[in-house]
Formats: C-alpha cells, structure tokens, sequence
C-alpha cells in the first residue's frame, strides 16, 4: 500500500500544473480502490498532455516552413512516422514494468498506467523542445519599438515591432504556460519580394486587434516607383493559428 501511495504521488509532483490540478481528489491516497482509480486518471491526463505537445509539433513544422511547404510536410511525416514508433515502443516496454505481478490483476493494471504517464509527460517535454521557434521567439526588450496583445479564446497574441527592422513579430504565447512563444510568424515581404531589398522603404504602422485579427497599414516604397503606397491588411487569427497576411488592393 506504501508502495503504491509513493508511486503516484511522484506521479503527480511531475506532471506539469494544469495536469496536478485536475489530480485533487488524488493528493490524499486512503484506499488501494483510490490507488488504481488516480493512476488510470493520471495517464489520460497524461495522454492529453502528450497529444497537445505532439500537434503544437506539428503546428511549428508547418508555421516555419510556409515558404516551403513540401519541406513542411516532410517533417511532419517524419515527426509522425517517429511518434507512431515511440508509442509502440512506450507501449510494449510499460509492461515490463508490471513482471513482478499478476496479470488481469488491479495492481498490474496501476504499474502500467503510472509507466504510461510517467514516459508520456518525458516524451511531451521532449516534443516541446523540437523546432523551438529560436531567435524570433526571444526579442531582446531593449530593441522592441513597439508592441501590443491581445487574447483570442485559450492564447495570447503578441505583435513586435524592433527599432532598425521593417519586418512585423506576430506571435502565439500561452498563458497556462508562463506565457511561453508557442509560435512566431515574421512578416518581411510583401508580393514575394523581401522589404530588405525589394523595396526603398517599407513598415507597418497603425497596429490594431479586432475579432478577425491584427490590423495594420503596411507602406511601401518601390524601388523605381512613383512615391509611396499604402495597403490596408489584416493577419487573422483563426482558431489558435496566425495565418497569412491579406491586404486590401490600393
């Protein structure tokens, strides 16, 4: 009974927050009942932990490479292909955790689901560290000229302007998570030329949330143009997702 009272209680020290949260009626373990009922519930939760990492995998795959959606879809093959083989192996390798008991019996049952957990909450921190959105996730305070947030249902989104770059910092941040960059698009082009050489001057302005998404004026100068020209976009936030810049034509 000790045994098992140790075991999922270190079960619930590890998991991430939201996850010990939904585990109160589990922090005083009185009965062997309570027992194999908190290690089932720790591995669904779990599960869902895992689940969440594993598509926010997915989501920066296809978020980084949008200039390149063959590659996207390459990685994101490879990251199935690797989780489809890691849960065969979490799988197949728990039960050797459960040799000491009786299959078919409760306690055999609760070895398997804390095993299960346990790796599942390993493999979500392990996904979460893939593809980390890097330089463009982290800005430096000091250089931030401008920025704003706004909440869109579960996250938080972010825009960032950086004294010296005409590019714009649209960015996804979870709340529950420290307020974690869970993805960031960069906006720095516009009709497929680069505001760094396509363009004498470019720069948005005019930041504004809305229903739909971030607002902005972009202005841009051509290279050979004629003055400069100013469009009226939006980048939409869509079910947790930052999509592609839409503007209007002058």
């Amino acid at each position: 009974m000790k045994m098992f009272n140790r075991s999922v209680a270190l079960m619930i020290a590890f998991l991430p927050a939201s996850i010990a949260l939904a585990q109160d009626n589990c922090k005083v373990i009185t009965s062997s009942a309570q027992v194999h009922q908190c290690a089932e519930m720790t591995r669904k939760t779990a599960d869902v932990s895992l689940n969440d990492s594993y598509k926010r995998l997915l989501g920066r795959f296809e978020f980084q490479q949008k200039h390149d959606p063959d590659q996207g879809k390459v990685f994101m093959a490879m990251a199935k292909d690797a989780q489809r083989a890691w849960i065969k192996l979490r799988d197949s390798t728990c039960p050797l955790e459960a040799t000491n008991t009786e299959p078919g019996v409760a306690a055999h049952t609760t070895t398997i689901n804390n095993c299960i957990a346990r790796m599942s909450v390993e493999r979500a921190a392990y996904l979460d560290g893939i593809a980390p959105d890097g330089e463009g996730g982290v800005i430096d305070p000091n250089k931030i000229s401008k920025a704003g947030a706004q909440r869109y249902g579960d996250v938080v989104v972010r825009y960032v302007t950086t004294f010296g770059s005409p590019c714009l910092n649209v960015q996804l941040l979870a709340p529950d998570g420290g307020w974690r960059v869970m993805s960031t698009a960069e906006f720095c082009s516009f009709d497929d030329k680069s505001f760094w050489d396509g363009y004498s001057d470019a720069g948005f302005e005019n930041h504004a949330f809305a229903a739909d998404g971030l607002h902005v004026t972009l202005s841009l100068s051509e290279l050979r143009g004629n003055g400069e020209e100013r469009r009226e976009c939006v980048i939409p936030i869509q079910g947790g997702d930052i999509k592609n810049m839409k503007c209007a034509e002058p």
